[in-house]
């Protein structure tokens, strides 16, 4: 999955709207300067989040925009929809989709790609705006947090591997294990 500067601009003028809620309308050149986005493309972001349903607009001298709804209710998968379309380009992953591949036999990458679909979809879906405006404030990291945090995830990735080559190995009737 890539996320496009779409994406990414519009979840930053959201989380900005967040962090913000309660204090009325929010000007969209200010979201921008504090951003450093150019202001032109939040104004067509802020459009397709309006007809969405996640942001009002008020007109006048103290105008701007708001939060439609409270940040805890805005889940960043339904945001990234909005923003991308479907979180993966696969005409069969995902629930709603299950019966568009149109291939005459079996798909042998069905299952994983229904799987990054899931995976996707459950991230997403349980982090709401509220969330990630609360710990919004990463990078640019240092080298040295870069270092460790790649170092991390490259753990991660080792340990995932080996739980799935054990889910997926072979088992054979008759063996055994002992233990020494």
């Amino acid at each position: 999955m890539k996320i496009s500067t779409r994406t990414e601009y519009g979840i930053r003028l959201l989380i900005q709207l967040a962090r913000q809620d309660g204090d009325g309308p929010v000007s969209l050149s200010g979201i921008a300067r504090r951003e450093k986005l150019p202001h032109a493309y939040l104004e067509q972001l802020v459009g397709q989040l309006r007809r969405a349903g996640l942001v009002t607009a008020t007109r006048g001298q103290a105008g701007g925009y708001q939060l439609a709804r409270p940040a805890s209710e805005i889940n960043m998968a339904d945001t990234v929809r909005i923003l991308e379309g479907p979180l993966l380009e696969m005409p069969c992953a995902g629930a709603d989709n299950l019966e568009a591949c149109d291939r005459p036999q079996t798909c042998s990458v069905h299952e994983l790609f229904q799987r990054v679909h899931e995976s996707l979809d459950l991230a997403l879906g349980s982090t709401s705006l509220a969330e990630v405006a609360a710990s919004a404030g990463g990078p640019p990291y240092p080298p040295a947090v870069r270092k460790r945090r790649i170092a991390e995830h490259a753990a991660r990735q080792a340990v995932a591997a080996a739980t799935l080559a054990r889910e997926s190995a072979p088992t054979y009737a008759g063996a055994t294990t002992t233990d020494s």
